[in-house]
């Protein structure tokens, strides 16, 4: 019996565990908590806004949560969050207009906005403001409305020619800031709010300027202070009052949660100012390490200021009363939403974060490249490794570990080979100048690096796109050397596998050409190269675009391409014959290419030999052969954070999957391991003990690849068998009847399949019910 990855989705938002702890079928987000743009507060947490997700910081023990998809949240987008003390709940605002409610009990979505066809086109909302403890008002690029957040209802809404900057409710009256000024009508039921030519404007006869524009408004000590073309002013109600300006400085945000009234100021450049004003309106600055490029602060009840900026790696910084110094918390993620490949070794995960443009030009993407080991990340680019800031290096598109030194090789599409040691962090850059590694033509200052693979004699094969002599190797002995297959005028290498027969099989950049399987045989013997061009015309290949390529477990190499894989079981150089299959699968009776028409982006095998396609659509998970489909993996029906995928990368001794998606890296645990030929020494049971409160999957890990396991009682009565998924197999705790096991001890008998020297290990699985 093998259990549906669907099931998996049941555990998919339990609290984010310890790395070796994650349970099978549970999600983990991985994206980057560098800084936060905007912090709003509850009367025991500061809760900041991140572009991808919301991080809560508990005021008194400064410990964190995070909250993002994976935990509940409805996407990853956010534009900013407030609190509202009164109703009890964080407003999460994302980028489309959707909105979440965060409370104690659950987290709803409200869909009514980005839904509406009233309003037409794109819905931004930009500002919102808390009436009372069930009402707030709404901001948006299309005017106001009126959102009562207990019922999730939108009693009204003003349609405004102007985008509106800000909302208060001041002195019973509606009042937004816009561009040409503010605009304001009365609550008490005398005007019809939703017609906007019963709106006052604010002008001249109220010692208001007749050309004026307003940005940010907030109400401190019973005053509307507001941003009047770029300089802060006060407004009682019958006068407008100057405060503050800074010359050369937009003003950007004002808030007025505690005794002060706080001020944001941006200049050119990473210039800013900060001030804080008391009721008297005299002025402090804030501590200028506090911010670089601040977006909103907040000052809690202890006179804490926790500032928010738009600064990448600038951490969570907060200024105590009093005190002069900035206190910064950092929380150890990623160091960017990037992903362009993963590569996994000896459970550390390395991520290159760089890119390319469709037409493969430079994004100039400073990110560098990044790992998780043993649960922490660190990141590696041009501000932190010497050789890498003095070669100047941006765009790391493609990453490999030597499978016995450890060492790192980073390929950067703008120049060069970087060549990492993390245990001394020493790293050494090849180029043109110390390597068989060419510059581009037409690119002479370029050695373009766009694809990494190592063979089974431990030599690093590199792609060197729009080279002379565009496929190079640095050989296990720390030579080098460059080929030119000659059945392709093309110079477009990019990504690069190696095969069981040590074929390299490269993707080129020009999509009409479909790829290249090259053979160099002896190395030293120009006269023995064999090559072979593959496209639509020549084999199965459904399209010349051609996105990934990946090795099983059997040898058989499967191509990703813009419409849909295709698998060579066969010698593609050897047998002018081999020219790849087509799975066909079951849909609703009818049968069908295997992912006909979808966009295939990158394929994966897990343990048990099953394919992991990323897709344009999402992820599909097959069975060895292909044809038939054990999952899938969508934006509606997990926690995935973008149907886009780019990179998929298992971890073969946890079963751990790691998605490169177009919105940032996540993982989750999936059921397969990669198992050897005799089960481990250290066959695992987890959980184990199996406590009264766990539904979720038990799984037995170390086993041989693919052992036929039982589950019986102590007295031998069987409970379940099943065969394992690789290295691992997997039980829900029940019987064949569907009935969860009783109070007691179970044993687990594992056999290898290996008939003629079979090999059995047996272990123990205690339940407390």
């Amino acid at each position: 019996m093998r259990l549906s990855l669907l099931v998996l989705l049941l555990g998919a938002c339990l609290p984010t565990p310890a790395q070796s702890d994650l349970a099978i079928g549970q999600w983990r987000s991985h994206l980057p908590f560098q800084h936060g743009t905007y912090v709003t507060q509850s009367p025991e947490k500061v809760f900041y806004a991140t572009p991808f997700a919301v991080l809560a910081i508990d005021k008194e023990e400064l410990s964190i949560e995070r909250l993002t998809k994976v935990e509940g949240l409805s996407q990853v987008g956010v534009r900013f969050i407030e609190y509202s003390r009164g109703g009890e709940v964080l407003l999460v605002v994302y980028e489309d207009g959707v909105i979440d409610l965060v409370r104690e009990d659950g987290i709803t979505t409200i869909l009514n906005i980005p839904e509406s066809d009233i309003i037409i086109g794109e819905k931004v909302i930009g500002d919102l403001f808390f009436a009372d403890d069930s009402t707030a008002y709404l901001a948006a690029n299309f005017g106001v409305t009126k959102f009562d957040f207990r019922r999730g209802l939108f009693p009204s809404t003003t349609k405004t020619p102007l985008e509106v900057n800000s909302v208060v409710v001041f002195e019973g009256q509606l009042v937004l800031s816009t561009d040409e000024g503010l605009y304001a009508a009365p609550l008490d039921g005398s005007v019809n709010l939703d017609d906007f030519s019963n709106w006052e404007w604010w002008g001249p006869e109220r010692g208001f300027p007749a050309d004026y524009s307003t940005g940010p408004l907030v109400l401190f000590q019973q005053r509307l202070y507001l941003d009047l073309n770029d300089s802060l002013y006060r407004w009682d109600g019958a006068a407008l009052q100057y405060v503050h300006s800074e010359a050369g400085y937009d003003l950007r945000f004002l808030s007025a949660d505690g005794p002060h009234l706080i001020a944001g100021f941006r200049g050119g450049g990473s210039s800013a100012r900060v001030w804080l004003f008391d009721e008297d309106q005299n002025a402090t600055p804030s501590p200028a390490q506090c911010f670089f490029k601040p977006t909103h602060a907040i000052e809690d009840e202890s006179g804490r200021i926790w500032y928010a900026d738009e600064s990448s790696n600038f951490g969570y910084r907060y200024a105590r009363p009093g005190d002069g110094s900035c206190q910064v918390l950092r929380v150890n993620s990623p160091f960017s939403e990037n992903v362009r490949e993963i590569t996994i070794h000896d459970n550390q995960v390395w991520i290159a974060s760089g890119g390319v443009t469709i037409s493969y030009t430079y994004l100039f993407r400073n990110h560098g490249f990044f790992s998780l080991i043993d649960g922490q990340w660190s990141v590696y680019n041009k501000f932190n490794v010497p050789a890498i800031q003095e070669k100047n290096l941006d765009d790391f598109y493609t990453i490999r570990v030597h499978p016995e030194t450890g060492k790192v090789y980073a390929g950067s599409f703008l120049d060069g080979l970087v060549e990492l040691d993390p245990a001394t962090g020493e790293a050494v850059v090849y180029d043109d100048s110390n390597s068989s590694l060419n510059n581009a033509i037409g690119d002479e200052q370029r050695t373009r690096v766009s694809g990494l693979a190592f063979d089974q004699d431990l030599n690093l094969w590199v792609s060197n796109h729009a080279a002379e002599r565009p496929l190079s190797v640095l050989k296990n002995d720390g030579t080098w050397q460059s080929f030119s297959p000659g059945c392709t005028s093309s110079k477009g290498f990019v990504d690069l596998t190696v095969d069981f027969f040590g074929y390299k099989w490269i993707i080129l950049s020009d999509e009409n050409l479909g790829l290249l399987v090259f053979d160099e045989g002896d190395m030293d013997d120009p006269t023995d190269d064999r090559c072979r061009m593959l496209n639509a015309n020549n084999s199965n290949l459904p399209s010349n675009r051609v996105n990934a390529i990946e090795v099983d477990l059997d040898g058989s190499v499967w191509v990703g391409t813009l419409q849909g894989p295709v698998v060579f079981e066969c010698d593609v150089l050897g047998n002018p014959d081999c020219i790849g299959s087509l799975r066909i699968v079951e849909q609703d009776n009818f049968g069908a290419y295997l992912l006909e028409d979808e966009d295939v982006r990158t394929i994966a095998v897990d343990g048990a030999n099953r394919k992991w396609f990323g897709t344009a659509n999402g992820i599909f998970v097959q069975s060895p052969s292909g044809d038939q489909q054990e999952a899938a993996f969508n934006e509606d029906n997990s926690p995935l954070f973008s149907n886009g995928i780019i990179d998929i990368a298992i971890n073969h001794q946890t079963g751990e999957v790691f998605i490169g998606t177009e919105k940032g890296l996540q993982s989750m645990r999936a059921e397969a391991t990669l198992g050897g030929v005799r089960h481990s020494s250290n066959v695992v049971v987890f959980p184990n003990p199996v406590r009264p409160d766990y539904n979720g999957l038990i799984a037995i890990k170390g086993l041989a690849q693919d052992a036929n396991v039982k589950i019986t009682d102590i007295n031998g009565q069987l409970l379940f068998e099943t065969t394992a998924l690789g290295g691992q197999a997997v039980w829900d705790g029940r019987d064949y009847n569907g009935r969860k096991a009783n109070s007691g001890v179970y044993l687990v008998l594992a056999t290898s399949k290996n008939l003629q020297n079979p090999h059995a290990v047996v272990a123990k699985i205690l339940f407390l019910n």
